[in-house]
């Protein structure tokens, strides 16, 4: 059924465009009888879909005709909107709006020749719709309609995945006491090894969720300086592993290439440090010298540091020192094995899960039926899950015993074994599947376009979904929102793991799926040749399957020296095409060939991550205007890249453009105004001069990641700051360079006071002549700046005032995060205390700050009771860092029953604040638990000194980085 989606989005466009194309007058006879014919076949073929797609893991003749149903779906799509974007396209033209009347006007002006394709193409689908409704009679499909669009809110709680871990206590105790226990050799006093902790056991007996349960839990936090995990599945990925535990110490990405070098930068970063590892699901052992290698680089870690990894085996039955993980004679390893859950823990974990929300009464119903479901598990943690969160959302017992019932629990295991998933899993995964909508489905499917366990970023996804038409618009919804419900649904169903979230707001950030869900989405689209990953060496281009007719490519490269498949540019009708980092480099990508072969592109990825395509990309071609369908384009991290042509801005579907880190590309080209259709632009840290003039016309925007103030040399080009008053849609983080180009005036009339729904604040009042800007200038900005009422964070960099308005930051009372930073000539702080939610104040490179004292307080304010109101009452992480004049730290305030300074306060740190002698100590809370010292010489020496003040803090910690 999910080719119901795809058909059902070409009805649609069918219904609105059947007059415009009557008025049209297509040159060809007849076509407004075909298209309607056309319209009665799909509706019969819509009707039959969901029995097609049940019966076609059985039978390959509806197998066949599913597919060739697809690409004529895809066909006719492709064709009304190549109409579309023609009808648009002449209305921007004429700078007129989009209202019904103006379009049935302006189709009979469409150029003769397009009209007359046009028509052409409508009609011989027609033709091929008429002969795959013919072919339907003979299946005998039954007539059936499948689910509605469930909707499902994911809590927070459920967003963890906490349920992936059940009934092992035992193993994880075992395992902790291991990680803080010392080895042998620790014990005697000699050279020490370093300890390697195998987690084994079967595919999906819950190896990865042990492991990351020891990984999150706050004794191992405290125990180890730094704490890494690495996904080690990918075969001949050596450097990928190794780069990943580098830019894992280093906090951010490696250039290297070389593995010598990168080892060697792993010795120097652990040195003298106490490491946890954890490698991930390592079932290769083609490259044992590589292993040893890497134990070799980590062991001047200091003592106690370990090694945890998880393995698909039984234990006992694997000679581990093969694998080159540990000491030859194995008395460094220990085993800890995994077997099936009793069946008493699967069915509370199955209760958790199925019984959520449910009363008493409903539990007892269905519990007899719940009984059955889990004995069809098989003690696998997994499958019950998955079982677990299909039953969660049914209501009835029909439901439930459909479930139990379905004949899909009878399924030939050869088709299971086809598939690459175990019985026990499969049968649970498809009732699953099959339970989905058809947008749904989509979703779903598209997923497994990524390589196996990738890090599949969320907004992202959802941005490639909005590319492909999945997100049908629902009354006055964003498709942004609907994504982000699909999103939770699949979730819901355990479709998704591994959530990584924002330490700021809790939002989900990253997923991954688990191996079993990812085997089993590609199975079901390489059935119908949906999509396809492609290992690229230096001699060999690779695929599970011919990549030719796939809709959906990604290509993965492992060497240094990958070349792109040439093949790949006679792939006419290829909608989504990727390149992603596998270890190596790419050669020989021509984009020409690409924008002008591959026309029918919807989404463009060439993203230089991990600099994939290395010195590759040097600029984009002018045929780039010939990809009319795209919606998606990135071009995020390519050095070379130093301007774009004109001709980028006539892809009137563009929805999302991706340009971040884009060093030397400077300006965007003029008559971007054009792209009305752009919902997403990305340009974190490519430093543009400007924004082009037109950008006011971006009506549909949502995502501006900075906006670049003109210095004036290019004012006939640029747009003012007044234009953001028209982005009435704008969300989420927006950055602001170049506020000292402008006055009181301008900044008020951006009107960011009405942008509700934007929650994080840059401001930068870097300038393009430094010569002649007063620091009232600065001061008299601020003033004018009326902050968005729902901000939740704000940066403030470069302001030349001598003091900040209170009354700005101050209306903002749902302000969480603030950083104020190179604040130059700023002589005091301001009282920031009586901010009611900040949680985290980081304040940088102030260098006339002398003293801190009550006025950083805000000591006058009292409660409506009369009572004083606490200063930070929510403060929980505090930062000082290069403050060179500050020398006292001291409050005249004491601390009280009804009066508390910073009572929640959990983080503190302080860098490079050479004249600082002592902290208030006194005025600290019990809360404070992490207090680092970084190269602060009058502290270190206060504290050398013994001083009484520092007892209070027993995890104080003090470096030099």
């Amino acid at each position: 059924m999910a080719e119901e989606m795809t058909v059902s989005t070409v009805l649609d466009q069918l219904s609105s465009i059947t007059q415009q194309m009557n008025e049209a007058r297509l040159v060809v006879g007849g076509v407004v009888t075909d298209v309607e014919k056309l319209r009665n076949h799909l509706k019969a073929i819509q009707e039959v879909l969901d029995d097609a797609e049940k019966r076609q893991v059985k039978e390959k003749a509806v197998e066949d005709w599913l597919r060739e149903l697809k690409d004529t779906s895809y066909a006719i799509d492709d064709t009304l909107d190549e109409w579309n974007t023609a009808i648009q396209k002449l209305l921007l033209a004429n700078e007129t709006d989009h209202k019904a009347s103006k379009v049935r006007s302006f189709t009979c002006h469409l150029p003769i020749a397009l009209r007359f394709d046009i028509g052409c193409k409508l009609k011989n689908l027609s033709r091929r719709v008429d002969a795959i409704a013919g072919k339907k009679g003979g299946f005998e499909f039954k007539l059936m309609s499948g689910p509605g669009e469930k909707i499902i809110i994911m809590t927070s709680s459920e967003a963890i995945d906490p349920l992936e871990f059940h009934g092992r206590n035992v193993e994880k105790k075992n395992i902790l006491q291991l990680l803080k226990g010392e080895s042998s050799d620790e014990e005697s006093g000699s050279k020490p090894t370093l300890p390697v902790i195998w987690i084994l056991g079967k595919e999906g007996i819950g190896k990865t969720a042990l492991a990351r349960q020891v990984f999150d839990d706050s004794d191992v936090k405290a125990n180890f300086d730094k704490r890494i995990w690495v996904s080690a599945s990918c075969p001949r990925d050596e450097i990928r592993v190794a780069k990943a535990i580098l830019e894992s110490l280093k906090g951010s990405v490696s250039s290297q290439v070389e593995m010598e070098t990168v080892l060697q930068y792993i010795n120097e970063f652990v040195q003298g440090k106490k490491v946890l590892l954890v490698l991930d699901d390592v079932w290769w052992n083609a490259c044992p010298r590589y292993w040893e290698q890497l134990m070799y680089s980590l062991k001047s870690g200091s003592e106690g540091s370990r090694i945890l990894v998880t393995r698909r085996g039984e234990k006992n039955g694997t000679n581990m020192t093969e694998i080159g993980l540990g000491e030859k004679d194995g008395t460094n390893m220990t085993e800890i094995g995994l077997g099936e859950l009793s069946a008493k823990e699967c069915r509370s974990l199955f209760r958790q899960i199925a019984f959520d929300g449910r009363s008493s009464d409903d539990r007892e119903k269905f519990e007899p039926i719940g009984r059955l479901v889990v004995g069809k598990c098989k003690g696998l943690p997994f499958a019950v899950k998955i079982l677990g969160s299909l039953l969660r959302f049914k209501t009835s017992i029909e439901e439930w015993q459909s479930v139990l019932d379905s004949e899909i629990w009878n399924l030939d295991s050869k088709i299971c074994k086809r598939a690459g998933v175990g019985d026990e899993y499969f049968s649970p995964l498809l009732l699953s599947y099959y339970d989905l909508s058809p947008a749904l489905k989509k979703c779903f499917l598209y997923c497994s376009i990524f390589p196996k366990n990738y890090e599949i970023e969320k907004d992202r996804l959802i941005k490639l979904w909005m590319a492909q038409g999945y997100l049908k618009l629902l009354e006055s919804e964003d498709m942004e929102v609907i994504g982000e419900e699909y999103f939770a649904n699949l979730a819901s169903r355990s479709l998704f793991q591994d959530f990584q979230k924002s330490e700021f707001d809790g939002r989900i950030i990253r997923c991954q799926m688990h191996p079993i869900v990812h085997e089993f989405a590609h199975f079901l689209t390489k059935s119908d040749n949906f999509n396809a990953e492609v290992k690229v060496s230096d001699q060999e281009c690779r695929s599970k399957s011919s990549h030719e007719k796939f809709p959906h490519l990604m290509i993965t490269f492992e060497s240094d020296q990958g070349a792109f498949p040439n093949s790949v540019y006679n792939q006419k009708k290829l909608r989504s095409l990727g390149v992603e980092h596998g270890g190596g480099f790419m050669n020989g990508i021509v984009l020409s060939k690409v924008f002008d072969q591959l026309t029918c592109l919807r989404t463009l990825e060439l993203s230089n991550h991990d600099n994939v395509l290395c010195k590759v990309i040097k600029k984009v071609p002018k045929q780039i205007k010939r990809l009319i369908h795209l919606r998606y384009l990135n071009l995020s991290k390519n050095k070379k890249i130093k301007k774009l042509p004109k001709t980028l801005c006539e892809l009137y579907n563009l929805q999302t453009l991706e340009l971040s880190w884009c060093s030397n590309l400077r300006n965007l080209p003029q008559g971007m105004g054009k792209l009305i259709n752009l919902r997403h632009v990305v340009n974190v840290g490519t430093p543009l001069s400007y924004m082009p003039k037109g950008i006011e016309r971006w009506s549909c925007l949502r995502t501006l990641s900075e906006f670049i103030v003109s210095g004036g040399n290019d004012d006939k080009k640029a747009s003012k700051l007044e234009c953001l008053k028209s982005l009435n849609h704008l969300q989420g983080s927006l950055n602001i360079k170049g506020l000292g180009n402008v006055d009181k005036d301008e900044i008020f009339k951006a009107e960011l006071s009405k942008r509700e729904k934007l929650l994080a604040l840059g401001i930068s009042f870097d300038r393009d002549d430094e010569e002649g800007r007063k620091k009232e200038d600065d001061e008299a900005v601020v003033e004018g700046l009326e902050l968005p009422s729902n901000l939740e964070s704000m940066e403030m960099f470069y302001y030349r005032g001598e003091s900040i308005s209170l009354m700005m930051i101050m209306l903002s009372n749902k302000l969480r995060s603030l950083t104020l930073d190179r604040c130059v000539n700023l002589k005091q702080l301001p009282g920031l205390g009586g901010l009611p939610s900040l949680e985290s104040l980081t304040l940088r490179n102030m260098k006339r700050i002398e003293k801190v004292g009550n006025e950083f307080l805000l000591t006058d304010r009292t409660s409506s009771t009369g009572t004083a109101v606490s200063a930070f009452p929510k403060l929980k992480s505090l930062v000082f860092l290069k403050m060179k004049a500050w020398r006292e730290w001291k409050y005249k305030t004491k601390r009280g029953k009804h009066y508390k300074i910073m009572p929640c306060l959990c983080s503190l740190t302080i860098g490079y604040c050479n004249e600082l002698e002592m902290l208030p100590a006194e005025h600290f809370p019990d809360t404070l638990k992490d207090l680092k010292i970084i190269s602060c010489s009058k502290l270190e020496k206060s504290y050398e000194e013994g001083k009484a003040e520092w007892k209070m803090f027993p995890q104080i910690k003090f470096s030099h980085d």
